[in-house]
């Protein structure tokens, strides 16, 4: 559960009281509310140049082998016609 704390001069912190939304100081989070946040920000993370660029060749890539691979089954089942 978070907790909305402020910080003292001597370096302590100290619970405030208020609510979280309305957090003026700090707001410390648990260890598994923070392992959550930090899946959601990896799971939509903007990919880097590279691999967004390995993502579109690999599917073009796909894409190309699958017609080459139709083109000469067609091939082969045209000649018992």
């Amino acid at each position: 559960m978070a907790i909305c704390v402020a910080l003292q001069s001597d370096g302590t912190l100290i619970p405030t009281g208020q609510a979280v939304d309305a957090c003026t100081g700090y707001v410390l989070v648990s260890g598994s509310e923070h392992s959550f946040y930090a899946l959601v920000h990896q799971a939509f993370a903007t990919p880097t140049p590279e691999q967004a660029a390995g993502w579109f060749v690999g599917t073009f890539g796909l894409v190309i082998a699958c017609y080459v691979a139709a083109r000469m089954v067609g091939s082969v089942v045209s000649m018992f016609k």
